[in-house]
């Protein structure tokens, strides 16, 4: 085993969000709106009648396409702001190669799927504590092995 397969695909498992809060195309921005609000997140997902991620739309989509451009709401569909074709990892894509694909595509969030259906959602922020975890980890233990001469 080398240093970058260490455990990583069982720790980027363990930081999936199962609970992934969907939308349909059809629904209208207003509801997507509310469904931001109260489940306290900034992008739903976008699947299909087989739960498959066809499109991502986020509070700045809102805010750029709808608000700004003084449009109702309720008269727009999710379908007509969302992006399309989002860029998904299946659950078993190596950190690295996770972390990879966000800077490559300047993405805060990947729709994690298994056979093409959503199971899950991962974040820079997600990806930040496990990061974060794992230096201060490696911190600890040389200086518990440092000796001062």
């Amino acid at each position: 085993m080398n240093a970058k397969s260490k455990n990583y695909s069982s720790t980027f498992k363990e930081l999936i969000n199962r609970n992934v809060i969907t939308i349909s195309s059809f629904d209208s921005v207003s509801e997507a709106a509310y469904l931001m609000r109260n489940e306290d997140i900034g992008a739903l997902i976008v699947v299909d009648k087989d739960n498959k991620p066809i499109g991502i739309i986020t509070d700045r989509d809102l805010v750029v396409s709808v608000v700004a451009e003084r449009i109702n709401p309720t008269e727009v569909t999710v379908e007509d702001i969302m992006t399309n074709n989002p860029i998904t990892v299946d659950e078993n894509t190596d950190l690295f190669d996770i972390i990879r694909i966000l800077q490559e595509h300047s993405v805060r969030r990947l729709p994690i799927t298994s056979g093409g259906k959503l199971t899950g959602i991962v974040s820079v922020d997600d990806l930040i504590v496990v990061v974060a975890t794992e230096v201060i980890n490696l911190a600890m233990a040389m200086s518990s092995k440092s000796k001062v001469i």
